[in-house]
């Protein structure tokens, strides 16, 4: 038997085997110190010296804290090239066998079990930037971002074309439409993209159409917003409000905004009492601006007292209600004199 060895004078002084793949699709989208993590666990995992190292002595080594050493071992795992194995039964101490995958394999689907690559595979993605559109798309979703894109983001982009079969054109409307409201959340842009397909816009045309609206709608709730000082985006039950008096009322944007300076009035404004108002209104089958000022100054001169007495019940009590009296001023100065004398009993 035959056995072949390796001198290293020192271990630093050797090679770390990365592929190509790794570099090409994964590195450009990760977070720096997950790097980081990830080829200094690499070097360690082809050591002929040490394979053994704690989160803690990488943190030490990189820089960073454990738990930002943990987070680098989960985001390796869920892009599915690491596996992480609990070090003991009860894994007090946190720490994993980490089991480096080859992604060739991954990526060119050879496992023993031949098992499919999978939606959210990094095949996906390669043959994805093969079509000089979606490479096109990623790279001006890149740079409307300012940052490189994690496979995840690419996964939901591709989600919307396969999924959702809007075009590329589509979907870059979708991010412009959440980055001039300053959103980059990825949930948000997610949940936008559904509400898109839901509505049934799938092409440019629609998106515009569909934008125009949306911008309309979000310039009426906007001044809505300013005239009661709300710096804020609505809650989902103040955005349902501002829906019904708009468009299941069918109110004017002067009606609703003559509720809002009505409640501004008072101690609390609230939407719950501009709701109100405007639901009397409605009831009322008031349309226009001029037939809710008339039934306000209706309504002010009705509840207004009639002249012509006061009631007991509201009237304000006064000390000139009470019957005067006449005192003889000389008489009571002598019998106040005499009480001082002790002429006068208690």
């Amino acid at each position: 038997m035959n056995l072949f060895k390796v001198k290293l004078n020192h271990e630093d002084l050797g090679h770390t085997y990365i592929e190509n793949a790794f570099v090409s699709h994964y590195m450009p989208f990760a977070p720096g110190n997950h790097v980081k993590v990830y080829l200094l666990g690499l070097k360690y995992a082809q050591s002929y010296v040490n394979n053994s190292l704690s989160n803690e002595t990488i943190a030490k080594t990189l820089g960073i804290t454990a738990e930002e050493v943990m987070t680098a071992w989960k985001y390796w795992g869920e892009q599915g090239i690491i596996k992480l194995l609990p070090y003991s039964v009860d894994n007090k101490d946190g720490d994993y066998t980490v089991e480096y995958l080859s992604i060739k394999e991954i990526v060119l689907n050879i496992k023993e079990k031949k098992e499919p690559a999978g939606k959210y595979s990094p095949e996906r993605i390669i043959n994805a930037r093969s079509n000089s559109q979606i490479r096109e798309l990623f790279d001006y979703i890149r740079r409307a971002f300012g940052r490189e894109l994690s496979p995840n983001d690419l996964f939901a982009f591709l989600d919307w074309l396969d999924d959702y079969h809007m075009t590329p054109e589509t979907v870059k409307m979708i991010v412009d439409d959440c980055l001039s409201r300053d959103k980059k959340d990825m949930h948000y842009l997610k949940q936008v993209a559904k509400n898109w397909f839901d509505a049934g816009i799938t092409t440019a045309d629609k998106a515009r159409e569909y934008a125009a609206g949306h911008k309309e709608k979000w310039h009426k709730y906007g001044k809505v917003l300013n005239f009661l000082r709300i710096g804020r985006q609505p809650t989902a039950i103040e955005e349902g409000m501002m829906h019904k008096w708009f468009y299941l009322m069918g109110l004017s944007e002067e009606m609703v905004l003559k509720a809002c300076e009505m409640t501004a009035k008072t101690l609390k404004p609230s939407f719950n009492y501009i709701d109100k108002i405007l639901a009397e209104w409605h009831e009322k089958g008031l349309s226009t601006l001029q037939e809710v000022e008339a039934y306000i100054v209706k309504t002010a001169s009705n509840d207004t007292p009639k002249s012509g007495g006061r009631s007991s019940k509201t009237s304000k009590p006064s000390f000139n209600n009470f019957e005067s009296r006449n005192y003889d001023t000389k008489a009571l100065e002598q019998a106040l004199l005499k009480k001082s004398r002790g002429e006068l009993s208690e």
